[in-house]
């Protein structure tokens, strides 16, 4: 029986010990790490590194002339502003945007950055509850909107769903690792659960705080806008993965978008302004901090996301020999948007513990048996 244990407390110790212990000790753990692009961080077992260190994508960019810090797109950005501007005051109902609200520093500064330039925009938030959801990102959602003052709403599919969601994608890895199936799962239902809500409600917006990385990479568009007739289509499958394989019971796949066949019926907008805006993080970081909504310790994305993120972690090490979620981070530091040393410190650690078992294999046990999962079921076998 695996032992229960606090995942916040995890969270923190892991991350005292990737800023004040890790620095020091990675010196006498560098036999037992890959080596790491000396530019941006990436792992040797995800792009390869030439004689000097430096890896694939690094040699690339400097090979185009590509400027380290991508310029601000003024005339996209004008465009999105233009689309929020026009929305505001146009819903048949109460709300002219549904925003997608995970009570971490992205969804946070999204909707102050709303509210602050289109004040007649109507807006309800929105969260999704998987069932995993960091106890820090729920304070988060408790303390934050009532100095956002806006309204409010969860949506909470019966655990069994996420449960048969997570087990199903974390035992069915694609290329792209925990990143391209249950974390885009779970996104590819967040966002579902949304256009069922907004259509229901008649709210002509949804508003997502992803990031241009997980736009282009994880959803595969070059735009603010997911295009109008990609919307329309029914869900059939999620990360390469069948409905009709995950779930059994109909009632279970109708929790998906059933999408619009009818060309006289309209089906909301879907919109992601970090895309156009393209924010640093450090950006971001002192702008919520500056507006009083989070606090620099609560706004981690290690305590505020979901609390498989540990798993997946060390899922993708012993499958991978890296994170799958160190593309987006990696990418990010070659464009300025984020700082190489405390990342690369914290994906050396992951691999590190991925593989001793140090502060994370009684969680990483506990989060198993709640998939009604075993170690071996997965690929993992702590040293």
């Amino acid at each position: 029986m695996a032992q229960e244990v606090d995942p916040v407390k995890t969270a923190r110790l892991f991350e005292f010990y990737v800023r004040r212990i890790w620095p020091l000790q990675r010196r006498f753990a560098a036999g037992r790490l890959n080596r790491r692009c000396t530019q941006c961080g990436a792992s040797e077992k995800m792009l390869p590194l030439d004689a000097s260190g430096v890896c694939s994508a690094c040699v690339e960019q400097r090979a185009k002339g590509l400027p380290p810090r991508r310029a601000p797109d003024a005339a996209l950005q004008a465009e999105l502003n233009a689309v929020l501007a026009a929305a505001q005051g146009s819903g048949r109902g109460r709300y002219d945007a549904l925003v997608m609200f995970s009570g971490g520093k992205d969804s946070s500064y999204l909707v102050q950055r709303l509210k602050n330039e289109h004040p007649r925009l109507r807006l309800l938030t929105c969260t999704v509850d998987n069932s995993f959801m960091s106890p820090v990102a729920k304070r988060n959602i408790d303390e934050i909107l009532p100095r956002l003052d806006v309204d409010h709403v969860f949506i909470r599919p019966h655990r069994g769903f996420y449960v048969q969601l997570f087990r199903h994608a974390i035992t069915h890895l694609n290329a792209e690792g925990s990143y391209g199936t249950v974390d885009f799962s779970d996104g590819e239902f967040m966002l579902d659960a949304a256009r069922n809500l907004a259509a229901e409600k008649a709210i002509p917006l949804i508003i997502c705080g992803y990031s241009r990385y997980q736009v282009e990479n994880g959803l595969g568009l070059h735009h603010y806008e997911s295009p109008r007739e990609q919307e329309r289509r029914p869900r059939t499958e999620t990360a390469g993965l069948r409905l009709q394989d995950i779930f059994p019971h109909e009632a279970d796949r109708r929790l998906w978008w059933q999408g619009q066949t009818d060309p006289a019926v309209d089906v909301p907008r879907l919109l992601f302004p970090l895309y156009a805006w393209d924010l640093e993080e450090a950006e971001i970081k002192r702008q919520v901090v500056q507006w009083g909504l989070i606090s620099a310790k609560d706004q981690s994305p290690i305590v505020t996301n979901h609390r498989l993120i540990p798993l997946l972690g060390v899922v993708d090490v012993h499958q991978f020999g890296y994170s799958s979620f160190e593309n987006e981070f990696c990418r990010m530091i070659r464009e300025g948007k984020a700082e190489r040393e405390p990342w690369q410190h914290t994906f050396e650690f992951l691999e590190y513990t991925a593989k001793t078992g140090l502060f994370v294999k009684p969680l990483v046990l506990d989060l198993l048996q709640q998939l009604d999962l075993r170690a071996e079921d997965v690929g993992v076998r702590f040293a």
